[in-house]
């Protein structure tokens, strides 16, 4: 022969095995953050949404505050940006994905990931699960 060692099958299947391997590695990773509203708020709002400018206790813009637990949960659950069970329809996901005519928020936008886990959370019942007792929410006001 040539010098060279005759691939055998076995060398093959072996070397699509880790072909394979390598590929699955390459899929997109599987969401391991919890989708509950301590984790979200303390990871995601409060640091995207309460700041300085925008839905803290300086600015207080549009009246919604997000920068504590409580208040953050009274707020969107309370005026109806997020509707338990229903992320389809919740406002707040509208605004995540820049539906419509405002994005939130307007300086960037969050990740597909966030937006997704915050869905999950909504579909899952959007409950409290923060320090306390859960807010009381009048579901009965319009979001603005």
């Amino acid at each position: 022969m040539n010098g060279t060692t005759p691939r055998t099958p076995t060398r093959v299947v072996a070397f699509l095995l880790v072909l394979a391997g390598l590929a699955v590695g390459c899929g997109e990773a599987a969401e391991t953050r919890p989708a509950k509203w301590s984790y979200i708020s303390a990871a995601i709002v409060q640091p995207s949404c309460a700041t300085a400018n925008c839905h803290s206790d300086l600015s207080q813009r549009s009246g919604v505050l997000l920068d504590d637990m409580r208040t953050g949960y009274q707020q969107l659950v309370g005026r109806r940006f997020v509707i338990p069970t229903n992320a389809a329809d919740s406002a707040l996901i509208g605004l995540l994905k820049g539906q419509g005519t405002r994005r939130m928020p307007p300086d960037f936008a969050l990740p597909n990931a966030d937006i997704d886990l915050i869905s999950a959370w909504i579909t899952a019942g959007a409950t409290y699960d923060g320090p306390g007792q859960p807010p009381a929410v009048a579901a009965t006001q319009e979001t603005e």
